[in-house]
């Protein structure tokens, strides 16, 4: 019995071959590129959601330890605090203090990804129960991903909520 290999009788791919399996292979990446890109913009509206509620937490726990107010705004890129409901690309939170304010949080959102609320600012009172009524919507400018709201009540407790239709529109 002869144990060597005879190379010459095993041939590679043929370049039909070749072609053949690159072209499944850019199909397959093809079908697949649109769920990837929905998938991806889905996680950046969630990821600025829970950032959002985090500040919304921060703000108001703020507000009741130092006996301040304290703000969350819609805000433009630099921090600035927007002078209408949206959109806005960022958020800053502070606590009023002394006729100046200290900044507790400021984020910018992702590309493409807005912010809109029903006011441009939510207030929370020094005391535990107050807060200016809210709700702040997360949207995908491109309409790829669903939106996200969080609501905030009069008595300054915070959940996420379905956004209401058209949320999103300008």
């Amino acid at each position: 019995m002869n144990t060597s290999l005879d190379w010459s009788n095993h041939r590679g791919f043929s370049l039909l071959e070749l072609c053949v399996a690159l072209a499944l292979v850019a199909l397959l990446a093809g079908l697949s590129a649109p769920s990837f890109r929905q998938s991806l913009r889905a996680a950046a509206v969630r990821t600025a959601a829970q950032e959002l509620m985090t500040g919304l937490q921060q703000t108001r726990g703020t507000a009741i330890v130092e006996s301040r107010p304290g703000v969350l705004c819609l805000a433009d890129v630099a921090g600035n605090c927007a002078a209408s409901e949206g959109p806005a690309p960022a958020w800053r939170a502070f606590v009023e203090s002394g006729g100046g304010s200290r900044t507790l949080a400021a984020r910018a959102l992702p590309a493409g990804i807005t912010l809109r609320g029903t006011r441009a600012r939510v207030r929370f009172s020094e005391r535990a129960l107050a807060a200016s009524t809210a709700t702040l919507t997360i949207c995908d400018a491109a309409g790829v991903a669903a939106p996200r709201a969080i609501v905030v009540s009069q008595t300054a407790r915070a959940r996420f909520a379905t956004p209401a239709a058209g949320a999103c529109r300008a």
